[in-house]
């Protein structure tokens, strides 16, 4: 859950961008960068509804942003096409993997801003909707080519051993 920074001068107004890396208190105006926001190694820097927040990102788990609000959609309907052809075909092999897909379109259902933060198995259960999705129907893969390539780039890093 994304917690709004307050401003360390009036304690009560919200910072908002201005420039980038650049942000002004909507209260007083008082004006930060970046660097002046320290974040822990597991937390990110975020802005939802025009207030900078921090983000709590879990080991191993990556963060999905995206850029317009019909991403979750359109990664809901690969999820969908995915589990109904489960039922005949076996796309999911292990019932953990069927019930993160659920829980992930659930998610995407709740929250179709983002950003997402998505665990291993998350990416592992919508990397493979999008390949099911992509053998189906190849027009869908040419939608959202970035937000496609972000994902599977994000399901590559989570693979990865953590060097913490």
């Amino acid at each position: 859950m994304p917690v709004p920074i307050l401003c360390h001068i009036c304690h009560g107004g919200r910072y908002e961008p201005r420039d980038p890396g650049s942000y002004a208190c909507r209260s007083c105006g008082n004006r930060a960068t970046e660097s002046t926001f320290p974040v822990q190694s597991d937390e990110r820097l975020v802005v939802l509804a025009g207030v900078l927040q921090v983000l709590p990102v879990p080991d191993g788990h990556q963060v999905i942003t995206p850029t317009r609000r019909c991403h979750a959609p359109h990664l809901g309907a690969s999820l969908v096409l995915a589990l109904r052809l489960n039922r005949t075909h076996p796309v999911y092999r292990r019932a953990k993997d069927v019930q993160a897909a659920e829980d992930l379109l659930a998610a995407l259902d709740a929250d179709e801003q983002g950003p997402w933060v998505l665990s291993p198995a998350q990416l592992g259960v919508l990397t493979r909707a999008m390949d099911v999705r992509d053998a189906l129907l190849p027009s869908a893969s040419r939608q959202h080519p970035d937000l496609d390539a972000e994902i599977r780039a994000a399901h590559l890093r989570s693979q990865r051993p953590s060097t913490a």
